[in-house]
């Protein structure tokens, strides 16, 4: 398979797996079909359309190949009909929207690397692809945004990471290679997040007390 086939294969995959994280952040929100479809496609598409935007790549991806807009519709509506006959358990989005997350990271990475961007607006434009479509998702459905997540709970920081070390080893291991290592790097530190609880330190004023989640809860009522 030709390395730009590979990255064609990884971004549809990756757009149909963001837009079932889109599709099932719905759930108990008393959102129709039309509402499912809309949060499937922001989810899927909003962090490259910001990444595409930002580094002035014209037309915006699915806009130049509608592939991908099909496959967030398709795959938010199959998940709509799916999960009224069959339950999934809630770690499932998480676990749907850590493989979005790296697949994306890197794809942005690799995107603003081919147009010749700075290692660090690469790792930038890798950590808005990866997680600006979820934040999006968030607001739309009344969350607080994972990147910006009570109790210093690991997102961005994968992408960050992953990002990282597929530009310090770009050109040194085959770009197929390097590609899967990063996502896999990416989604085990995610995964490592939510399910051995790992957190980054909480800021936090000298002489204040941390509120609780429930104090902090009710203080958002």
């Amino acid at each position: 398979m030709q390395y730009e086939s590979f990255i064609y294969l990884a971004e549809i995959v990756g757009v149909a797996v963001f837009a079932v994280t889109g599709a099932l952040a719905a759930q108990g929100k008393r959102v129709d079909i039309l509402g499912v479809v809309i949060l499937a496609i922001v989810t899927a598409l909003g962090g490259g359309t910001i990444r595409d935007i930002t580094l002035n790549a014209h037309p915006v991806s699915w806009l130049a190949d509608t592939s991908y807009l099909w496959t967030a519709i398709i795959s938010a509506v199959g998940a709509f009909i799916l999960c009224r006959y069959v339950a999934y358990p809630r770690r499932a989005l998480l676990v749907l929207d850590a493989m979005g997350l790296a697949l994306f990271s890197i794809l942005g990475a690799q995107k603003a690397l081919a147009m010749g961007q700075s290692g660090v607006v690469v790792v930038m434009m890798a950590m808005i692809t990866g997680t600006a479509g979820g934040m999006i998702r968030d607001v739309l459905t009344r969350e607080i945004p994972l990147v910006l997540h009570r109790g210093g709970e690991i997102y961005a920081t994968p992408a960050m990471a992953g990002a990282i070390f597929f530009v310090a080893f770009n050109g040194s291991i085959d770009d197929r290679l390097l590609a899967l290592i990063s996502m896999g790097l990416i989604f085990a530190a995610r995964m490592a997040a939510v399910f051995a609880d790992l957190r980054l330190p909480e800021f936090i004023v000298a002489g204040h007390r941390l509120e609780s989640e429930e104090t902090a809860r009710d203080m958002e009522k």
